[in-house]
């Protein structure tokens, strides 16, 4: 019981001691597939790039032709697309904040103008072990929008076939755990939620994955939160091989 309850405590230690990898997880992202407009094309966007504003209030409101902007981290008003000042809030009205989990992450912008393209395609690049979120407008397939996405041969397959699943921690208008969590979505940045998104997961190891097509025409294309898994500050590992080592002495004594 004495040995059990040490290795126990040792985990529980370790886990509290995790340290996160430090910014500039995403290395690179190469969008194929995406729009081609003389004057309104800017391809996907990751925290930490810097790109010049082509048209007035995009991404964000007060943006003007001419300026740069950075992407942030995501958060509270942090803009979706690059192509429009709609942006990802918190949800007062229904007691729904934006996820913890979510929220000082890296994110991606890509083109609402995207979101029909059949052959859209990212390349994503992360440095270290990720836990990615695909944030998913519920009206796809259902243009109503009060239920979650549904995913078939026509809308987002590849969500099926990749082996995405719901994040669900009650995190919703209707606090089921049953659905995905939600959310909430500005239209125009307006301060009013217009659209809710529901929130799916994969981890991928370090390198480069591939995230496919929309298939939301006349909705909202979706958005991507990139979370690195914490990795055992080096000195913690240390511990658990110096109680290791005890525990196997107790053991031969």
């Amino acid at each position: 019981m004495v040995r059990s309850s040490l290795c126990f405590g040792v985990l529980a230690l370790c886990a509290g001691l995790a340290t996160p990898v430090s910014a500039g997880n995403i290395v690179g992202v190469v969008e194929t597939g995406g729009d081609n407009e003389a004057t309104d094309t800017i391809t996907a966007k990751w925290t930490g790039q810097t790109f010049p504003v082509s048209v007035v209030n995009e991404p964000i409101p007060g943006a003007v032709v001419g300026a740069n902007y950075t992407v942030g981290v995501f958060g509270h008003q942090a803009p979706a697309f690059v192509d429009r000042n709609h942006r990802y809030v918190d949800d007062p009205a229904n007691t729904l904040p934006l996820p913890g989990y979510l929220v000082g992450n890296e994110y991606i912008l890509s083109g609402n103008d995207n979101r029909d393209n059949a052959s859209y395609k990212l390349d994503v690049t992360v440095a270290a072990p990720s836990t990615v979120y695909m944030l998913i407008d519920n009206r796809l397939s259902d243009t109503v929008g009060t239920t979650p996405p549904t995913f078939d041969a026509t809308h987002m397959q590849w969500i099926l076939d990749q082996g995405w699943s719901a994040t669900a921690n009650g995190l919703n208008r209707t606090q089921n755990a049953g659905v995905p969590d939600e959310i909430a979505f500005d239209e125009g940045a307006d301060d009013t939620v217009n659209q809710y998104y529901s929130v799916y997961e994969k981890d991928f190891p370090a390198g480069t994955f591939s995230l496919f097509q929309a298939d939301n025409a006349g909705q909202n294309m979706y958005g991507v939160v990139v979370a690195p898994v914490p990795e055992p500050a080096t000195w913690a590992l240390g511990l658990v091989g110096v109680l290791g080592l005890a525990l196997a002495r107790r053991r031969r004594a």
